[in-house]
């Protein structure tokens, strides 16, 4: 049959989906606002779950998800909690956990993961392209236009524009972006002999959070690729937009209040916000000062923590939406990646469904949006608890909850089920 989709945006899981559709033989074409494939260089890495893993596995070609294993970081295995002076709290998984080639979890620059996404997609990634408005045709079909003064019609429309998505704002107006009055403050510090001795060993084989006074924490990451040495080529335009060298992110979670001066802030450069980084971190462990102290100045950057309210099930048609679009959330579950990618793997299987004759393709793009919207709004949850737990809980809550860390950590048989809970 005859069916083609059209994807607006190409963030990780408009792309993803279309990796997805073009393997399955489905027509498909995606429209970026970019001007041309690297004008998008984020250069901090996230973390891919077992499932997230899966889902690529099932929409890439082999070569090219082999290609995203080779490209990835050393496998983070563990996670750790912390006290403000490094203190163990609770520590799970194992840090010599071999890696899987689809079963585990796995670190990845975005730089490395959009180049992989872009592969073999010459000709289907239109740029230069921004989505304005869709409008639904006689003929059943829809028709997206942007601001060039083109149009192009199809079967199904895919909003994947990101948090300011011009489908959804046209789609479900009542979908809120919430501001959650949390920042992020973080940098990249080259990783070589002397920032390895900063940290404890667990944070080499995964993340760690450091929990404080006052509403504040600390995320802390590596970013190491499989061989030594990658350091050395980092370019002189310094880490930000690296992707082969190795180093350590820290990412300080707070209140802008607890900063101070919002507008102030936003205006800073990298010097200025290392600074609030020292002040906000008083008294902390001066192993976290002298990493901050090492950070890349180009790389040090703020920004607000929004979030999507839930959304229920709206009426089905030939419009939908994935990723940050529909569930956009906080970093605090590192989860908002492999839940986009996830969509993009269910929309596909759904739409292969329907060019197979299984179903209609309102039937095929209702099924997709139902369960999306099930496991999507548990994750935004999660990310906004977890959010909470480190800037809005009250001394007594942080008392009780490190004592609990401390039990469970203290207990192997418990410690061992919340490591299967955690890190599955």
């Amino acid at each position: 049959m005859s069916f083609h989709v059209l994807i607006a945006g190409g963030g990780i899981g408009g792309l993803t989906l279309a990796q997805g559709l073009r393997k399955a033989g489905i027509s498909v074409a995606v429209y970026e606002r970019d001007r041309a494939k690297d004008d998008r260089l984020q250069g901090y890495r996230i973390h891919i779950s077992p499932k997230g893993c899966a889902a690529l596995h099932e929409c890439l070609p082999e070569e090219l998800y082999d290609r995203f294993v080779a490209t990835s970081g050393k496998p983070n295995t563990t996670l750790g909690f912390y006290d403000s002076d490094f203190s163990e709290l609770l520590a799970i998984g194992d840090p010599d956990a071999p890696e899987h080639y689809i079963d585990s979890f796995k670190s990845v620059s975005r730089i490395s993961l959009r180049e992989v996404l872009l592969s073999e997609l010459e000709g289907i990634v239109q740029y230069g392209k921004t989505f304005t408005r869709y409008e639904q045709r006689p003929d059943g079909r829809v028709r997206a236009y942007f601001d060039d003064g083109t149009h192009a019609d199809g079967d199904l429309l895919v909003g994947a524009e990101g948090v300011n998505s011009r489908v959804r704002k046209q789609l479900l107006p009542e979908a809120e972006r919430i501001d959650t009055g949390a920042l992020s403050l973080s940098a990249k510090v080259p990783l070589d002999e002397e920032t390895r001795k900063l940290l404890p060993r667990q944070l080499f084989a995964g993340s760690g959070f450091l929990f404080g006074p006052q509403g504040k924490a600390v995320f802390l990451a590596a970013h190491e690729f499989r061989t030594r040495g990658s350091v050395a080529k980092a370019p002189s335009g310094g880490l930000l937009l690296d992707n082969s060298a190795d180093y350590i992110m820290w990412n300080i979670v707070t209140t802008w209040d607890k900063l101070g001066d919002r507008v102030e802030l936003e205006r800073m450069d990298g010097a200025g916000l290392q600074q609030v980084a020292f002040r906000a971190l008083k008294g902390w462990s001066p192993r976290l000062h002298k990493l901050i102290a090492r950070s890349d100045p180009g790389s040090i950057s703020i920004f607000p923590l929004k979030s999507s309210t839930p959304v229920k099930p709206w009426q089905t048609t030939n419009v939908t939406l994935i990723g940050d679009a529909i569930h956009n959330m906080p970093p605090t579950a590192g989860v908002g990646a492999n839940t986009a990618i996830l969509d993009a793997r269910l929309l596909c299987a759904h739409l292969i469904d329907h060019v197979n004759g299984r179903r209609t393709l309102l039937d095929a793009v209702h099924a997709y949006e139902v369960e999306m919207l099930d496991y999507a709004f548990k994750a935004v949850a999660l990310a906004m608890r977890n959010l909470k737990m480190g800037v809005s809980a009250s001394p007594v809550q942080r008392f009780l909850t490190k004592i609990m860390f401390r039990f469970f950590n203290a207990v192997p048989p418990l410690k061992k089920q919340m490591s299967a809970a955690m890190m599955k």
